[in-house]
């Protein structure tokens, strides 16, 4: 096994296990977490609420009881961080709608708690899918208990039944942070104990490509791979690639100038972007409407409050790209007119047929008197669900004959694309894992889509928002 440095591509005989830095700086998080903090700190603090892990394809890729230690560890090792003077001076200069009180208080005050604030969990499902699922056994971190302490081993057996639970509890502001960090390692560790039939051999070529790909198509695109990234090291890489890719001296020859318009724009994980130079890129997330629909006590209302809430920490349209989803997009385009419509610098797509959805938002922009074709063509779509090149670049040509701008959250298709060593036509598949909000100030929480595969929440909660929404 090779060692690497962290200042360049791997080599071609790199294999996989370079020593992890995965969350050893407190910005190796997603944009989005921080600007959520400081807006749940603003409008909702000392709200207690949990939140639950997920694993949507357990029955391809699921992990094992030998990765515990590892995992346990390296979430205990998140109480040692905090933001330093460097970092926050990155965050005071590329973020500046961070305010200095939020800011301070991120660098004086908070801190992260795993010992009380994450619960790990081992539950067996019994094959028999109408047997009641029974508890096998618990972990608590920093608690003693059936399973080995971190760093002192444990049982090497596990058998197909076992599911780990991750339960993430405490005050929303206090706990928001964990989420994309948990996630990471939870698919590092899989990668380092499970599937270990990888290497990041031609890594940052396939991303270079990728990157040359897009501009060369016209595409403004962004790195968003943090919480399902194979590892630490394949992000490094990959965003070194894509760079490269940015700058490549071929790019644009024999191309009139209009057509020279493709951009990497930056990356969701603050950490790269500070150690990297880049722009970092976010706004807000699915649990923000959620929480707010909890805490209202009635989702008819929640889209309107969680926009305008959002607008009074970040006014002038700073982070104007609004998550159009949460509740469907029919939903929120009730609310999602006149001076919204005309004011928001644009929607996000997360679920559902992207190329439906580009024609549905055209139609409403174009319907709405205070928007309008000709305001319409300014308007933006950033769409992140599940991309890869090819349809990041044909959902880009369809925006360009269309008439509305479009940029592209790129994930797993970046810091997840691998293929078996031994087998150079078979995927290595990337791990379908989400962490949810569950519950928020007493109240469940729920989320529905435009995919209803992706719907969370029990069938009595989800009843009950979709009487409240008019969702069907």
């Amino acid at each position: 096994m090779s060692s690497q440095t962290p200042s360049g591509p791997l080599s071609s005989s790199s294999t996989c296990g370079a020593e992890s830095k995965a969350c050893t700086s407190i910005l190796d998080n997603d944009l989005y977490k921080f600007t959520m903090q400081q807006a749940v700190r603003q409008h909702y603090p000392n709200t207690p609420c949990d939140s639950r892990f997920t694993n949507r394809s357990p029955q391809l890729a699921r992990l094992p009881r030998k990765a515990l230690p590892w995992l346990q560890q390296k979430i205990q090792d998140m109480a040692k961080l905090q933001l330093t003077d460097d970092e926050r001076l990155f965050l005071e200069t590329r973020c500046p709608y961070l305010t200095k009180d939020y800011l301070d208080w991120l660098q004086n005050e908070f801190r992260f708690r795993p010992e009380d604030q994450i619960k790990i969990h081992w539950k067996n499902h019994p094959r028999d899918s109408s047997a009641t699922a029974k508890e096998s056994s618990s972990t608590v971190l920093g608690v003693n208990s059936s399973e080995s302490a971190p760093g002192q081993g444990c049982s090497q057996e596990s058998t197909t039944d076992d599911l780990i639970e991750i339960t993430i509890v405490g005050e929303w502001h206090h706990v928001i942070l964990y989420e994309v960090p948990v996630l990471s390692l939870v698919s590092e560790a899989y990668y380092s104990f499970v599937e270990r039939n990888w290497s990041y051999e031609g890594q940052f070529e396939a991303a270079k490509d990728k990157a040359e790909r897009l501009i060369l198509a016209g595409a403004k695109f962004a790195e968003f791979g943090t919480r399902r990234r194979r590892d630490y090291e394949t992000q490094r890489i990959v965003l070194q690639g894509l760079v490269a890719g940015g700058s490549s001296s071929r790019l644009g020859e024999g191309l009139p100038q209009q057509q020279q318009q493709g951009l990497l724009t930056g990356t969701s994980n603050l950490h790269f972007a500070h150690t990297m130079n880049l722009i970092p890129i976010g706004t807000m997330a699915h649990e923000w409407f959620m929480g707010t629909a909890a805490i209202l006590k009635d989702a008819s209302q929640a889209n309107q409050v969680a926009l305008d809430r959002w607008e009074l920490t970040y006014p002038g349209q700073v982070l104007g790209i609004a998550l159009t989803d949460t509740f469907t997009t029919k939903v929120f385009l009730k609310t999602f007119k006149g001076a919204l419509a005309r004011d928001w610098t644009g929607v996000r797509h997360d679920s559902g047929d992207p190329f439906e959805f580009m024609d549905r938002i055209i139609q409403h922009y174009d319907e709405d008197p205070l928007v309008g074709p000709e305001l319409r063509r300014a308007k933006k779509i950033v769409f992140s669900d599940g991309l890869d090149t090819d349809l990041a670049i044909r959902l880009h040509q369809a925006a360009e004959t269309k008439g509305i701008q479009a940029s592209f959250g790129i994930g797993t298709h970046f810091t997840n694309d691998y293929r078996q060593l031994d087998q150079e036509k078979s995927k290595s598949p990337a791990m379908n894992i989400v962490i949810k909000l569950h519950s928020c100030a007493g109240r469940e929480c729920v989320k529905l889509s435009d995919d209803p595969s992706k719907e969370s929440g029990s069938v009595e909660a989800v009843s009950e928002l979709k009487q409240q929404t008019g969702a069907e």
